[in-house]
């Protein structure tokens, strides 16, 4: 009986385990089975990333698009005076390019000799404002009352007038400032912010009068405070005139630790005659990691785009004139050059292309389609072909 117990533990016994061998060979394949799918985890994950970076810089590349050309879209807007346009400098004309602007050569992989874009608008404030009905009876406050209410001589660039305007707002009271102008609905009549006296919630009070600088800024005539009173009332709309925009590319150091990052800028400052002087306070960054910014333009609806790559060394100068040579094969009586006029825009139809190339943050192997894998930036390039409202639109 004992030997048969014995006999049975010993069978149960080998039953209930592995041998050595059984291990290892369990050991092997588990090992190789896990390799696999660390494997295949980190491809996904590499690919996920990589996948993440590219969406992200057509996002960057699309946001941009779409602000350039909502911006573009009020170059040449002349709200000041809509029959006659500013007076510039062919120095700093209201619209131009500047091929190869830009060397961006802080940046591994970026392009270099990129554009840069400028134009002149009469930038209006984004809110509207009545003349306050209980200030003097809803008129201004003359500081030379009789060339009001006798209707006098036209007032002069050196002469003032009181005026109260509520913003609806207090946010938008705060965005008056002096040097700003701002239009009378009753009488078309515009009006410079000589200084403001004081701010009370919505409503502004302002020392209005003519342009003391007109004639050098670009702001048209001096014209000036309006020689009848002002309706009850009457809507105004704030204006900051005579602005230049100008986008190109900049290296930008937004992480000391990572250094310099191209980025496309939008500077904005008053116009001036002997050339563009930005203002550090309007500078915006449209876009990070943007690696190229070329601008095209058009006479023949497309046809050829005179621009970009091609004038890589060459002028404004020198675009302006393959530009003549185009208007002149299309032979359309009255629009044969653009010389001897700065405005020559406003009267000519052209057709504006930009195009925008983005980068990924950083470099990976999966970018480089070479034979060695390298590390390399994924760039991918967007287009906006636009004819500009203002453009071709004639003020006379």
């Amino acid at each position: 009986m004992s030997e048969l117990r014995r006999c049975r533990l010993f069978r149960f016994s080998r039953q209930g385990g592995f041998s050595m061998v059984e291990l290892l060979v369990a050991l092997l394949f588990t090992s190789i089975l896990m390799a696999g799918l660390a494997s295949v985890f980190r491809s996904s994950l590499t690919t996920f990333y990589a996948s993440g970076e590219k969406i992200s810089s057509l996002r960057r590349n699309r946001s941009a698009i779409d602000l350039i050309a909502d911006d573009l879209n009020n170059a040449g807007m002349y709200l000041y005076n809509l029959h006659t346009p500013p007076t510039v400098s062919p120095i700093n004309p209201p619209f131009y390019i500047i091929p190869s602007a830009t060397d961006t050569s802080g940046g591994t992989g970026v392009t270099k000799g990129s554009d840069a874009i400028l134009f002149y608008v009469d930038e209006a404030l984004p809110f509207e404002a009545t003349l306050d009905s209980s200030a003097g009876g809803g008129t201004a406050i003359k500081s030379n009352a009789d060339l009001v209410v006798d209707g006098g001589s036209q007032v002069g660039a050196d002469d003032t007038m009181t005026y109260v305007i509520d913003c609806k707002q207090a946010s938008n009271a705060n965005m008056v400032h002096v040097g700003q102008s701002f239009m009378l609905r009753d009488s078309s009549k515009t009006v410079r912010v000589r200084s403001i006296l004081g701010v009370n919630g919505a409503k502004v009070t302002v020392l209005g009068g003519g342009n003391p600088d007109a004639g050098i800024t670009g702001d048209g005539p001096a014209e000036g405070n309006p020689t009848e009173p002002p309706i009850h009332n009457t809507s105004i709309s704030f204006l900051r005139l005579a602005q230049m925009v100008r986008y190109t590319i900049q290296d930008v150091i937004l992480d000391p630790v990572a250094g310099a990052v191209p980025c496309l800028v939008r500077d904005q400052g008053n116009y001036a005659p002997g050339g563009f002087v930005p203002d550090p306070a309007q500078r915006q960054i449209v876009a990070e990691n943007v690696s190229g910014f070329r601008v095209f333009l058009s006479v023949d609806s497309g046809v050829n785009w005179l621009g970009g790559h091609a004038y890589n060394g060459r002028t404004w100068n020198d675009l302006r004139t393959d530009l003549d040579s185009a208007l002149n094969l299309l032979g359309r009586p009255g629009f044969t050059t653009t010389q001897g006029n700065e405005h020559w825009f406003r009267e000519i139809p052209v057709l504006v292309r930009i195009d925008v190339t983005t980068r990924t943050a950083t470099q990976r192997t999966e970018f480089n389609n070479t034979a060695t894998p390298t590390l390399a930036f994924h760039e991918q390039t967007q287009s906006v072909i636009m004819l500009p409202r203002h453009f071709g639109l004639s003020m006379k």
